[in-house]
């Protein structure tokens, strides 16, 4: 394969991954959704190499689960499942704070407070759509992804990676198309008011704090949620 028709590839598998991981983020393809990799490259432009690659990543992230001989499964987000993800951001979330904030080159600091301008909850007007919540949750990533590069840590950096997708996942799910109920408005508000804006420098004192208050609305909406009936699930998308 020439150079050429290498980096072609490899633009298609990043498209790919970035296609499908929106799909899973935005519960397009809800937790449970079997998937193929032929169902895919046919419903898709990328073609079989590309989504394969792109599950392949998407299985080290998490969001995916790799089934011997029968295709792959978007993984579960139940009660269960929620309340594990949570503890484990509430421990790794500070401390990747604390860490990445004393490692900042000053490259990572500009690009961190640059950020820090953009990112603001998605307008309250009843509801949060979609697309404003997919751009919170992105921006929300970036930020921290900035503060696991900047820890130097691989462990660190890679549970990171691992937990950001579930998280985003977590997020969208229990934000779009619904009412902010008050404690999580309240959560929110304050998490912009403190944090925007803000110097890198002046972030470490908020951010902790703000993670595991977030966290547990996030856990206890979720457990409301799952305890009210529901209509049925979408189709899943990519099957055979």
């Amino acid at each position: 394969m020439t150079d050429r028709g290498a980096t072609g590839e490899a633009s298609l598998t990043e498209q790919a991954y970035a296609a499908l991981r929106t799909r899973i983020v935005a519960c397009e393809l809800p937790p449970g959704s079997s998937l193929t990799e032929r169902g895919l490259a046919r419903s898709t432009p990328y073609g079989l190499t590309p989504i394969r690659r792109a599950l392949a990543r998407l299985d080290r992230e998490g969001l995916i689960i790799t089934l011997p001989r029968a295709g792959y499964v978007v993984s579960p987000l139940d009660a269960q499942d929620v309340s594990e993800l949570v503890e484990a951001w509430d421990l790794i979330g500070p401390e990747l704070v604390r860490l990445g904030l004393q490692r900042l080159s000053d490259g990572q600091a500009q690009e961190l407070a640059r950020l820090l301008t953009e990112w603001s909850p998605p307008d309250i007007d009843g509801e949060y759509r979609l697309e404003a919540v997919l751009r919170f949750s992105e921006l929300s990533m970036r930020v921290f992804q900035i503060l696991a590069v900047a820890s130097a840590n691989r462990w660190l950096r890679s549970t990171f990676d691992q937990l950001s997708n579930q998280m985003s996942r977590l997020w969208v799910t229990l934000l779009k198309d619904r009412e902010v109920p008050q404690q999580l408005q309240r959560i929110i508000t304050r998490w912009n008011r403190d944090i925007a804006g803000r110097r890198p420098e002046e972030i470490a004192e908020h951010l902790p704090r703000l993670i595991k208050d977030s966290g547990r609305a996030a856990r206890d909406l979720f457990h409301q949620l799952a305890t009210t009936p529901a209509g049925p699930p979408g189709p899943a998308a990519g099957h055979d």
